[in-house]
């Protein structure tokens, strides 16, 4: 059970660490060296609050390999736990600007960043969906070899 916490945490610090690269040149395209600026001048934070997040969305994904709760449960503890790090994360280092003035604006980012975790937990579960079908297909040629011998 340690072995599959480590391999979690470490899978969440690498995704993390990819999604910081990918914007960092996502920027860099977009708007040259002059977008990454801010980035470049709190790099250490920069880089310590995508492993956070990483580290929160990718090792609570841990709870779907137990039989209870249901997935639906597994599903909004992941969700809760991802965002609830993520929210105050992203706005404490200026990922998500925040203005006090302007709370439609945040909410619309708030429901921006739960549309990419949405999104980033479907592409997640479909690859998982197309495994476990492969691997039972699989299973099934083994049992039917299995009864012709």
């Amino acid at each position: 059970m340690v072995k599959l916490v480590i391999k979690y945490i470490l899978s969440g610090v690498s995704l993390g660490c990819t999604f910081f690269v990918v914007m960092c040149l996502s920027y860099f395209v977009g708007g040259g060296e002059k977008c990454l600026a801010p980035i470049v001048k709190d790099f250490a934070r920069q880089s310590i609050g995508a492993m956070i997040v990483g580290v929160a969305c990718g090792s609570t994904a841990i709870i779907y390999q137990f039989n209870r709760p249901s997935g639906f449960m597994k599903t909004i503890i992941h969700f809760c736990v991802g965002m609830g790090v993520f929210y105050p994360v992203a706005l404490s280092l200026g990922w998500i600007p925040f203005y006090p003035g302007r709370i439609i604006y945040t909410v619309v980012q708030f429901l921006f960043s739960c549309g990419i975790f949405i999104g980033i937990w479907f592409c997640f579960f479909l690859f998982n969906r197309n495994e476990a079908k492969r691997i039972n297909k699989r299973l099934r040629e083994l049992e039917n070899d299995r009864g012709k011998g």
